[in-house]
C-alpha cells in the first residue's frame, strides 16, 4: 500500500463551508478562527445538522498507521477537505510530560509517542487533525467534516450523538439558539471541573474562555456557581450510578433514592444540561416511581424523558423507542389507577 499524501497544500484562505441548511452558516470569529452562527430564531429540540463521516477508524486506540489506512481510501476532493480541519499541531514539548512510565505496554507507548508528536510537530499531520476533530462512533471513532466545524463551550447550546439508527452524526440545539448567536458543543463530559476540562482541552490545541471557565473564586461569578453545581453532580452521580441500569430495582427499595435523581435533574437543567444525560435520569425517576405504584408522578417524568430525548437525539434515535414504550405502559397503568378510584375497572 503506498503512503498517503500528508502534504496535500492547502489554501491559507480557504473559508469552512457549511453544510447546506437553513440554521446556519459559518463565519469568521474575533480570536476563534471561524464558528457556527444562526441564521434565524432555533428552538431548542431543532436538527440542524446530519452529517456522514469522512473518514472512520473502527477502534478506540487507534495508532496512526490506522488513520494512514482510512485515509488512503478517501477520494482526492476528501483529503483535500480533511486538511482543511483545524489542527492541533505546534504546541510547546514543555507543555506535555517529557517521560513515558516504564510499566506502560509497549503498544500504548507507541501510541502515546506518536501522538505526542503530532501535537508537537511544527505542521498539520494526519493523526494532528484527527486527534482534534475525531468523535466516539461505535466503537471507534471518526471525523465528520461539518460538524467539526462547531465551535467548544462548556457550556453549550447544542449537543451532538452517533445515531446508529441512520449512520450519522447529528447535532440538535439544548435550548433555544437567537438569531446571530454562534451554536456551540461540548468537547469534554460537563461533569468535569475546571482544571480536568483544561487539560482534555489541552488535547485540542486551546484554552476555553466561556464563562464556566472564569474566575471560580468570584462568589458572584457564573463560573463559581457552575462550580458548585458540577460538584454536586458529581456526588449525586457517585452515590446513585450503581444503583442505576440493570440494578434500577435495588435503586427504587432504598429511602431517598429517587429524591437524589430528582436533585441530579434540577442540577442538570440549571446547568444546562439538556442532554441525553438528563433524559436518562427522568426516564429512571419514572421507572422507579412506576416500580413504587406511584404512577402520576411517573408519568410525569416519563413524559419529560421522551420529550428531552426526541429533542436531543430524535425520535429515529436508536432506543427512543425504549422510552416511549415505557411511559406507554406508565400512562396505562395510571388509567387503570384513576379508573378504579372512580368505580369503574378497564
Amino acid at each position: 500500500m503506498p503512503a498517503p499524501n500528508n502534504n496535500i497544500i492547502v489554501s491559507a484562505d480557504m473559508i469552512p463551508v457549511a453544510s447546506e441548511n437553513e440554521y446556519y452558516t459559518i463565519r469568521a470569529l474575533p480570536g476563534k478562527g471561524y464558528g457556527c452562527i444562526a441564521l434565524r430564531s432555533i428552538p431548542r429540540g431543532t436538527r440542524i445538522l446530519v452529517d456522514e463521516p469522512l473518514l472512520i477508524v473502527h477502534k478506540a486506540d487507534y495508532m496512526k498507521a490506522d488513520i494512514e489506512a482510512s485515509f488512503f481510501c478517501l477520494t482526492p476532493s476528501q483529503k483535500e477537505a480533511y486538511f482543511t480541519l483545524h489542527s492541533g499541531h505546534g504546541q510547546p514539548v514543555s507543555a506535555w510530560p517529557s517521560q513515558i512510565h516504564p510499566s506502560v505496554p509497549a503498544r500504548d507507548r507507541q501510541r502515546i509517542e506518536e501522538q505526542h508528536a503530532a501535537r508537537t510537530g511544527p505542521a498539520p499531520t494526519l493523526i494532528s487533525i484527527f486527534q482534534a476533530n475525531c468523535m466516539e462512533m461505535g466503537a471507534g471513532a471518526a471525523v465528520f467534516l461539518h460538524t467539526s466545524r462547531f465551535n467548544h463551550a462548556c457550556v453549550p447550546n447544542a449537543c451532538f450523538t452517533w445515531n446508529a439508527a441512520i449512520g450519522r452524526e447529528t447535532i440538535h440545539t439544548m435550548r433555544d439558539v437567537e438569531e446571530g448567536e454562534e451554536i456551540t458543543i461540548s468537547y469534554v463530559d460537563m461533569e468535569h471541573d475546571k482544571r480536568l476540562r483544561a487539560w482534555e482541552l489541552k488535547h485540542y490545541g486551546f484554552v476555553c474562555g466561556c464563562d464556566a471557565c472564569g474566575d471560580e473564586e468570584d462568589e458572584a461569578s457564573y463560573a463559581y456557581e457552575s462550580a458548585e453545581r458540577r460538584l454536586q453532580i458529581q456526588v449525586l452521580g457517585r452515590e446513585t450510578r450503581l444503583l442505576r441500569g440493570s440494578r434500577l430495582t435495588e435503586g427504587a427499595k432504598q429511602p431517598g433514592f429517587v429524591n437524589k435523581l430528582l436533585k441530579l435533574a434540577v442540577l442538570l437543567q440549571e446547568e444546562g444540561c439538556w442532554d441525553a444525560r438528563l433524559a436518562g435520569v427522568f426516564f429512571d425517576i419514572a421507572l422507579v416511581c412506576e416500580y413504587n405504584v406511584d404512577f402520576k408522578m411517573g408519568v410525569i417524568a416519563g413524559e419529560k424523558a421522551v420529550r428531552i430525548k426526541k429533542d436531543c437525539q430524535g425520535i429515529d434515535f436508536p432506543d427512543f423507542k425504549k422510552y416511549a414504550e415505557a411511559v406507554e405502559r406508565i400512562k396505562a397503568s395510571r388509567r387503570r389507577e384513576m379508573g378504579e378510584a372512580n368505580g369503574w375497572r378497564a
